[in-house]
């Protein structure tokens, strides 16, 4: 029997080496970009698993990756990284507008990217540091055709001090609900960890009274670097079980007292063209207002009125979580917004000869 040449199998071996490399080689180059290709042009298009159509909120300024988050969460994407991925290689994540979009079910991240870089149904409102809840009420029912300022005023009476400040754009079928639950949202997402830090445990205070504090703080003075002073004023005041006396809580209660009646927390302006001309926040404080018996008036009452008088931004919550220790036990602004401390009543009374008369 004739024995095999072992040279045939060493060239048959590297031959089949050969065909190995290139087939893997083909793969590599020519199989797997295709498949690549393939797949992604799929999945790009391919349907959300969302089964009912979605609001969605994108704010002013919000990043890329927030968004994809949050789509992710709400089951509006397959992949966040996908669509993050589809719209960094088109060059699509700087053209994506702020705004409310009715994104409906099965949406693609293509057809999603496209519907986030147009207009849409909404409108932009702007609450400011500040006001009062009747204030946003007021905006929001002269803006939104579903939203009424009676029952707006009725969600949000006992969320006054939460109804965050900010830039937002709302569907034009936005109901009081839809507003006064976002603002809320907001405010938690906002805040939550300011009220989580070292510095708010510091200050012994419930996240309550911080935002009281904070809400007569934004009334009271508005340069920045005021506010932790008179933040720290306030809460010696407040710790020693002193008056507050805070003029803005006197506006806060005369405001509601001269135009309109209150009746089981909600307010009773019926006409539309009355809410319109309300001053919120009258000037004309006489001695019979500060006088006025209320648990608002912090000239008359010791201790922090029953709720926050308005809706503080960022700024003024924090001055009182980080505010100032301080020996002044007086302060004032001036008419132009400058504030003026003192130790003394005394020196308080020059200051108020020299500054606001």
């Amino acid at each position: 029997m004739e024995q095999a040449d072992p040279s045939k199998f060493i060239v048959l071996t590297e031959l089949q080496k050969k065909v190995v490399i290139g087939a893997s080689l083909l793969i590599v180059l020519v199989v797997l970009p295709l498949f690549v290709l393939f797949y992604y042009n799929w999945a790009i298009n391919r349907p959300a698993q969302s089964f009912k159509d979605h609001t969605f909120y994108i704010e002013d300024g919000e990043t890329l990756s927030s968004i994809a988050r949050r789509l992710g969460e709400q089951g509006v994407v397959n992949s966040e990284f996908l669509f993050k991925f589809y719209l960094y290689k088109n060059k699509l994540q700087s053209k994506i507008q702020a705004g409310v979009y009715t994104i409906p079910s099965g949406t693609s991240v293509k057809k999603l990217s496209e519907i986030f870089q147009f207009g849409t149904n909404d409108l932009k409102l702007t609450f400011l540091e500040g006001w009062r809840m009747e204030e946003y009420a007021r905006l929001a029912s002269s803006v939104l055709k579903k939203s009424d300022y009676g029952e707006f005023v009725k969600l949000a009476k006992s969320k006054e001090g939460m109804l965050f400040p900010d830039t937002y754009y709302f569907n034009v079928d936005s109901t009081e609900k839809d507003i006064v639950s976002r603002l809320i949202s907001n405010f938690e997402a906002k805040t939550n960890q300011l009220f989580l830090s070292d510095a708010f445990k510091k200050t012994g205070l419930t996240k309550a009274q911080v935002i009281t504090l904070a809400s007569i703080v934004e009334r009271e003075v508005s340069r920045e670097e005021d506010r932790p002073i008179v933040a720290g004023v306030l809460i010696k005041r407040f710790l020693n079980e002193e008056l507050i006396g805070a003029d803005a809580t006197v506006q806060y209660l005369v405001a509601e007292k001269n135009f309109c009646k209150t009746q089981d927390n909600i307010m009773d302006c019926p006409d539309k063209d009355q809410i319109k001309l309300i001053d919120w926040w009258p000037l004309n404080i006489t001695k019979a207002d500060l006088e006025t018996e209320s648990p608002f008036n912090t000239r008359k009452n010791i201790g922090l009125p029953p709720t926050p008088i308005s809706n503080p931004g960022i700024s003024a919550i924090e001055s009182v979580i980080n505010f100032t220790p301080t020996t002044y036990n007086y302060y004032l602004t001036d008419k132009n917004g400058i504030t003026h401390f003192s130790n003394t009543l005394e020196e308080h009374n020059q200051n108020i000869a020299s500054y606001l008369q």
